[in-house]
């Protein structure tokens, strides 16, 4: 399996895990405050790092109508009290995960071995530091992905509710 090939396979990877662990959460839950200064588990950011940091576009949330619905721009960055006031609607949110999901499919699917050595300019988005988009798609994007969805399923079991579907 060539690298390509090893990205398509992490993120098919991380994408099964987040639908397993977001299946059968309620509305009142996917909207629970947790303690203390943690985000609800509606809160996701691989639309803007796929779409906005590494192709300089807008987001899928701004491209297809889903921030008319939000009322509002991405979250990524926005100040935690705004962040922790959002409420989403679970059947929005299903339509725009797979939305998102589906762009990152396609984006890998037009990637060329070569691409991945391509630096990213991240600094301006707050990164310490810019980097190949190789690098970036398996440290920042696959795991914060697998960490946003270990959280999800930490607050699943909070709630008295199985996290992870296995």
């Amino acid at each position: 399996m060539d690298a390509i090939g090893v990205l398509k396979s992490g993120f098919g990877g991380v994408h099964g895990w987040y639908q397993g662990t977001v299946a059968g959460i309620s509305q009142e839950d996917a909207n629970r405050l947790p303690a203390g200064v943690a985000l609800p588990i509606s809160a996701h950011t691989e639309d803007f790092m796929i779409n906005t940091a590494v192709q300089g576009r807008p987001t899928i949330l701004e491209q297809g109508g889903f921030a008319a619905t939000l009322g509002s721009t991405m979250l990524l960055g926005a100040e935690s009290d705004v962040s922790r006031g959002y409420r989403c609607d679970l059947a929005w949110m299903a339509a725009y995960t797979q939305a998102v999901f589906a762009n990152t499919d396609a984006f890998l699917a037009g990637l060329k071995e070569s691409d991945l050595e391509r630096v990213i300019g991240l600094k301006q988005f707050g990164f310490e530091s810019d980097m190949p988009l190789g690098e970036f798609l398996t440290q920042a994007l696959l795991g914060n992905t697998y960490a946003h969805t270990g959280e999800i399923s930490t607050l699943k079991g909070i709630l008295g509710n199985q996290g992870y579907p296995f």
